[in-house]
């Protein structure tokens, strides 16, 4: 490199602000620390099962997208190639953030990178870890795309192709877009000397971006569903999604939102099974923090008196936020994974505190007198014990989901077992297998794993329907028993052959019959769903 592009490299990594490079680097150092078994092991779980390799075709399920989003780690469930770059996209998310909100203080961006990579969903993500990178990637977009509605003068209309392109790698990031739009129209109202005009028009100019991107997203779904032949997945409500919503209906679905919205922060085992005590005490007192600054901001700029008409406008932005924090709910669906978006609730308050503290910094040059200090120092305290909290939270995820990994190998090692010691057991038999992992009989008791989301579905096993045992037998054991087509596996279960047979683990359960093993691990075959066939057909 010559001197002369140093010179230019160095100048602009001294113009970067200090606050933005602490956001990259925090998040970036604390990923790995958190993070490390997820980019050390290989964590299958009832989707993953059948990713060893996959080219995320997911067009059926709305993410027209993620099949470019995938291609930094070659559509192969490598995690440490995955965990590199997932870390760098969310690395590059935070500093995205803190060069959005202005942040002044690197603390406060540092722990700004810090809690945007603990927080619980990331750990959800790479419980999916064929995908992550790719979804990190997409909420990189989401973020870029905001923070370029700001820097340009139209850059709310060129912003809207990115922004497409996050909604169509994951449905939850129009989420994440619409709280960081939001947040950052709520910070613009409580500037000194905006007015109601002032904050009517930065909201018009995010409410177009985001119809926009949304619009476009729609567009491009539907090119791509003609050009393949595809019709959106029948699942959880993809497919059906808005239709036959009525004003009631969607009443009843605001008033859940801000519940769960409370209920995840502030009530022990409520909407999350990982919000105990502790936590909802911390919570808290993070939003005595971002209500302390608030107020000190207010007071500050002489408001509602200076300009009341901004300052109804604030009040009533923050009481929409809930709304857009917790959107997920609202598009139907609120898995861990999908409820990234609720971690901008603690920046919110984070940067509220920067910006109080910033003013308490001003007035010190001018008089000599510290003030807000105090601020500061309890909102990176707060932060601290959020930290402990999710990195807690996110090991047991990791240990949780390992120990389901090791009980589903062990499992289907006896399986292979039982089926090949069967008398007149043959090589290349084909072979039936009725059932799921039987939960029922193995599982475990150990009180913290209840903090982990759908803890019975994921501390048992990670196949827990008939196909997903076929699956892991194929790419996790190379065991080449093939799944039998539908018809096949309906006849043997009404057969009376399989009817007499006991269940699983009892003498008996496994049996040779007309020429093929037959295996019972449940009562009868239980059909797979119109979904389910949609999404074997995908491409």
């Amino acid at each position: 490199m010559s001197e002369k592009k140093k010179t230019a490299l160095i100048k602009w990594w001294n113009g970067v602000p200090r606050a933005v490079k602490a956001a990259f680097v925090c998040c970036f150092i604390a990923g790995f620390i958190v993070h490390i078994f997820a980019f050390t092991n290989i964590i299958p779980n009832s989707d993953g099962v059948s990713r060893v390799y996959d080219e995320q075709q997911m067009t059926v399920s709305g993410r027209w997208f993620l099949h470019y989003a995938s291609v930094w780690n070659g559509y192969f469930q490598a995690p440490a190639v995955i965990g590199f770059f997932s870390l760098l996209f969310m690395s590059l998310s935070a500093s995205a953030v803190a060069a959005l909100f202005k942040i002044k203080s690197a603390f406060i961006g540092g722990a700004c990178g810090v809690l945007m990579i603990v927080f619980p969903s990331v750990a959800y993500t790479y419980l999916y870890t064929f995908t992550a990178s790719a979804y990190f990637f997409g909420l990189l977009l989401a973020a870029a795309a905001v923070l370029l509605v700001t820097k340009y003068k139209f850059g709310f209309l060129f912003a809207a192709v990115p922004l497409a392109c996050a909604i169509g790698t994951y449905q939850a990031y129009l989420a994440a877009a619409v709280s960081l739009s939001l947040i950052f129209v709520i910070l613009y109202a409580m500037e000194n000397g905006r007015t109601a005009k002032d904050v009517a028009l930065c909201a018009l100019k995010f409410i177009v971006f985001l119809s926009l991107g949304t619009l476009l997203y729609f567009g491009m779904l539907k090119l791509y569903l003609a050009a393949k032949e595809l019709t959106l997945l029948n699942y959880k409500g993809i497919g059906t999604l808005g239709e036959g919503l009525t004003l009631r209906g969607i009443a009843v679905l605001v008033y859940k939102t801000y519940k769960r919205f409370v209920s995840y922060f502030f009530l022990p085992r409520g909407f999350s099974s990982y919000t105990t005590v502790f936590s909802a005490v911390v919570n808290a007192g993070f939003a005595a923090v971002g209500l302390w600054a608030f107020v000190k901001l207010t007071v500050k700029n002489k408001r509602p008196k200076s300009n009341p008409g901004a300052f109804a406008l604030t009040l009533v932005l923050c009481a929409l936020l809930p709304l857009a924090l917790n959107l997920t709910v609202m598009m139907g669906e609120a898995m861990p994974i999908m409820r990234y978006a609720l971690v901008f609730t603690y920046v919110f308050a984070l940067v509220l505190a920067d910006r109080a503290s910033s003013l308490g910094e001003e007035d010190r040059d001018k008089d000599k007198k510290p003030r807000c200090f105090t601020l500061r120092g309890a909102a990176i305290l707060a932060s601290v014990f959020v930290f402990i909290i999710s990195f807690n939270v996110d090991n047991i995820v990791y240990t949780v989901s390992a120990q389901a990994h090791r009980s589903s190998e062990s499992f289907a090692t006896r399986l292979v077992e039982r089926v090949e010691s069967a008398p007149g057991y043959k090589n290349g038999m084909e072979v039936v297998i009725i059932g799921g992992f039987p939960s029922g009989i193995y599982n475990n008791d150990i009180e913290p794993f209840s903090l982990v989301e759908d803890y019975s579905a994921l501390s048992t096993s990670v196949m827990p329907l008939n196909k997903h045992i076929y699956y892991y037998l194929n790419d996790w054991m190379n065991v080449t028993w093939r799944e039998p087509d539908e018809d096949l596996m309906i006849a043997v279960s009404d057969s009376p052959g399989f009817q007499d047979m006991p269940l699983w683990p009892d003498d008996g359960c496994v049996k040779i019959q007309d020429g093929r093993v037959i295996v019972k691990l449940a009562e009868e075959y239980t059909p797979k769903k119109d979904y389910e066939k949609q999404y074997e057909n995908r491409k």
